[in-house]
């Protein structure tokens, strides 16, 4: 009697694990799109942002902003608790920006060698903060002997 119900049981296990597995996943197709490869690169080519619409990536409460100018220039951002700036001259822009809140206006000005100054407004959004705080899990170990005992 038991063996034929580890038998069942087994049975219901294996057929009830194969039925959560989704069909879609082994039969999905590659996304297909019109463009070439090419169209594809020259789209993240830092060659095409500017000061005016820069690159700009955002990863958790960091943003990082990339653009070329057309003179060798420094580039600066701020904003109320907020200053980045270059060092040197340059045509290829990067900064990085930490410590970001959900919404930021931010002006960024960039200044030619020739003492120059444009500035330009900017706005980043980042992802919201989670509204529930993550608890550690706290579980109990124990470093005392078996409760067994030897007779």
């Amino acid at each position: 009697m038991k063996k034929r119900f580890y038998g069942f049981l087994l049975f219901i296990l294996f057929f009830s694990t194969s039925i959560h597995i989704p069909v879609s996943a082994a039969t999905t197709s590659p996304t297909t799109s019109d463009e070439s490869a090419n169209d594809f690169i020259e789209m993240f080519e830092i060659d095409n942002y500017t000061a005016a619409n820069p690159y700009i990536l955002v990863t958790g409460n960091t943003a990082t902003i990339m653009f070329t100018t057309d003179d060798k220039a420094k580039v600066s951002i701020r904003s109320g608790s907020i200053y980045v700036k270059t060092t040197d001259y340059t045509r290829d822009q990067e900064l990085a920006i930490n410590q970001l809140e959900t919404t930021n206006h931010l002006i960024l000005t960039v200044t030619t060698k020739a003492g120059v100054s444009t500035s330009y407004p900017i706005t980043i959004k980042t992802a919201p903060k989670s509204k529930h705080k993550v608890v550690p899990r706290i579980t109990e170990t124990s470093l005392s002997s078996s409760r067994r005992t030897d007779s």
